[in-house]
């Protein structure tokens, strides 16, 4: 028996996935099928905004927003699982309500930890933004815990700021201790809003509303770090002040998130502050992407205008091998500057590699793209970047225009990435997840335009291995 499936393109050329000489043997060269996992859409049409957390056994989480429109608010948070490394997946399972009273939810984040899957989303009345003067509507951040893999869940409240909670991520540190930062958004003030700290002691129990890191206006975006000794790393977009084009902002605490020192700008030489991109497309400012590495070297990955490039959005990334005193100059990770490339996040493995998706939007349409970074040298300040490997088998047409500003990208343990992101190939917005192929499992020759199916009695294994290069 002999099988041969043949490519059908559209709008970028195919060919196959072929490393470039440092990830030759131990590369991604390609991703596996895009895989819909968002299969309910008897209440809300649209799935945006997506994150990824993989278990101590593999298990894969993937969760989401959402919305009855494209581009609209949260309406309900949902969470999937897949137990055979992506290959299948359970229904989408709308999260818990606090308190048991109908919300809306929407931002979601998910961290595992020690036997433990945490999901954070914030949650409001549905007339929250009618009666923004009334202090006692309900708006928070919610926590929802599980210790059975998402069969059954607890909820917590895990903020108490004064305006609407926006915008979280979290994490949990070695000792179990949970340390979560979000917006507090005065939609009154013209979206005015501050950074808030909050955290807890007793594994996501109870949390306490800890620390505001500045008073100044115009914080967007909170995400936190923590280095090897416990410090605590918190780094922002600021839409304000005296830089009227935005910076990116980091403030450090050492005592668990009770005092921070002054906030210190890391870039402000691009524009992060534009509400639309070229083209009249909603702004790109997404979250500033904070990762440290084994060796405590602190990343950041954020995207922006910047000259020469000033018309579309670029993704950039910088580090510090010094706690965030000094910073390298900015290095472009996407190759290509037509166009809008945004929304980036990041993942790093355990040589040091770093594994970075982001969208990619030229021609009317974008998809995800995938490439990994690597520094070499004495000093490691040699970045050396793999070619560039698309995520999804189709693309999205630019006139959806807000996948949302959370990214989900996750290694198991044999370094393979796992995404997820917001696709609209059939009509609406929608979750795809795929994995990372590695070279030394499937080697393809790059002549190859088809695959064929190896037959013993049976056929073993069919694959289809493409992507796409740009035009």
């Amino acid at each position: 028996m002999l099988l041969i499936f043949l490519l059908v393109t559209s709008a970028y050329p195919v060919i196959i996935g072929h490393a470039t000489s440092s990830q030759e043997q131990e590369g991604i060269v390609a991703f596996s099928r895009s895989m819909l996992l968002s299969t309910d859409d008897s209440q809300y049409d649209h799935h945006v905004e997506v994150s990824v957390a993989i278990s101590d056994n593999g298990t894969v989480f993937a969760g989401w927003k959402n919305s009855d429109l494209h581009n609209g608010p949260g309406l309900r948070v949902s969470i999937v699982k897949s137990v055979d490394g992506g290959a299948t997946w359970t229904n989408p399972f709308d999260m818990p309500m606090f308190g048991g009273e109908f919300t809306h939810q929407s931002d979601p984040w998910l961290y595992w930890h020690d036997g433990s899957i945490y999901y954070a989303y914030l949650e409001f009345e549905p007339d929250y933004f009618l009666n923004t003067s009334d202090p006692d509507f309900f708006t928070q951040i919610t926590v929802a815990k599980s210790n059975d893999y998402g069969n059954t869940w607890t909820t917590a409240k895990a903020s108490n700021g004064t305006y609407f909670a926006d915008k979280e991520t979290m994490l949990v540190g070695d000792d179990g201790s949970l340390y979560l930062v979000y917006d507090d958004v005065n939609v009154d003030d013209d979206g005015n809003s501050t950074v808030r700290f909050t955290r807890s002691t007793d594994g996501g129990a109870t949390f306490q509303e800890v620390s505001s890191l500045d008073e100044d206006p115009g914080y967007v975006g909170p995400f936190v770090a923590q280095n090897s000794t416990g410090g605590l790393f918190v780094a922002w977009t600021w839409l304000e002040g005296s830089y009227t084009e935005g910076a990116i902002f980091l403030s450090r605490s050492a005592d668990g998130g009770a005092t921070w020192d002054d906030p210190r700008a890391i870039d402000t030489g691009g524009n992060h502050s534009a509400a639309t991109a070229p083209g009249g497309r909603p702004g790109k400012t997404t979250l500033p992407v904070l990762r440290f590495d084994s060796t405590d070297r602190l990343y950041l990955l954020w995207s922006d205008l910047y000259e020469p490039n000033e018309h579309s959005w670029d993704v950039y990334l910088c580090y510090s091998d010094d706690s965030g005193e000094t910073w390298s100059s900015r290095l472009q990770i996407n190759e290509e500057t037509t166009g809008n490339q945004w929304n980036p996040d990041a993942v790093i493995g355990p040589t040091g590699r770093l594994h970075i998706a982001y969208y990619d939007e030229r021609n009317g349409v974008y998809l995800p793209l995938y490439r990994t970074l690597e520094f070499t040298g004495e000093d490691r300040d040699n970045p050396v970047l793999s070619s560039q490997v698309p995520i999804a088998d189709d693309v999205t047409s630019s006139s959806f225009t807000r996948p949302g500003e959370y990214f989900g990208i996750q290694l198991d343990e044999n370094e393979v990435p796992h995404v997820a992101w917001s696709d609209a190939r059939d009509g609406e917005m929608d979750i795809y997840y795929a994995h990372g192929l590695n070279s030394t499992i499937l080697p393809i020759p790059i002549e190859v335009i088809a695959v064929v199916g190896v037959v013993l009695g049976v056929v073993i294994v069919v694959a289809l291995v493409v992507y796409t290069r740009r035009g």
